[in-house]
């Protein structure tokens, strides 16, 4: 920011802000950096500047010389910065993170795609879809896209009891399976724990 105190500060038309306006602007830099901390770019900032020079002299030429310059400065600064960061393209900068702190945040979250259990979760479904019919895959793929009984028995020309009892038996033979799985796996478990005791 320190490049708003080396530049010269230029009005509307394009030419120099009076000197004396321009001059307490300047010496306003340090305070308008602590206080707007998140703002870093520098086009910005010049043209905050700018705009506050220009209604500072708007009004200079409208009622005369204010009397209290550096307080007035101080305000029409915080003013323009304010409106400034009220527009919809600041509050998208304000709310997006640097790169480097986009990484520190990416790097502590929990990935709830391709980890062990979801990819064996996925082998599972499929396994277990394999064992319906055509017409129950069918079935379960709408209810998993979210239609409705009422929906899919509009879709299928079938009634919506229809449409439950068929998804209550797929339920109750995925239960089915998965208890024989289970079953299977902790008869294994406990006969190899069995051997080793022996």
């Amino acid at each position: 920011m320190e490049s708003v105190g080396k530049q010269t500060l230029l009005d509307a038309d394009g030419l120099p802000l009076d000197p004396r306006i321009a001059g307490v602007l300047c010496e306003l830099l340090p305070r308008f950096r602590n206080r707007f901390l998140t703002l870093a770019d520098e086009v910005l900032v010049s043209e905050i500047f700018e705009e506050a020079g220009q209604r500072i002299r708007d009004c200079e030429a409208a009622s005369g010389p204010v009397n209290n310059l550096k307080a007035y400065a101080w305000t029409t600064v915080v003013n323009v910065a304010r409106s400034r960061l009220r527009h919809s393209s600041m509050r998208m900068a304000r709310a997006t993170l640097d790169s480097r702190a986009s990484q520190a945040v990416l790097g502590t979250m929990k990935s709830h795609d391709g980890t062990p259990e979801q990819i064996e979760a996925d082998i599972l479904l499929e396994e277990l879809l394999a064992t319906l019919t055509t017409e129950e895959r069918a079935l379960c793929m709408r209810k998993q896209s979210g239609f409705s009984s009422r929906e899919i028995a509009k879709e299928q020309g079938t009634s919506v009891a229809r449409v439950d009892t068929l998804f209550y038996r797929i339920k109750r033979k995925f239960r089915d399976a998965l208890n024989k799985r289970t079953g299977a796996s902790l008869s294994t478990t406990s006969q190899a724990t069995r051997t080793r005791t022996a």
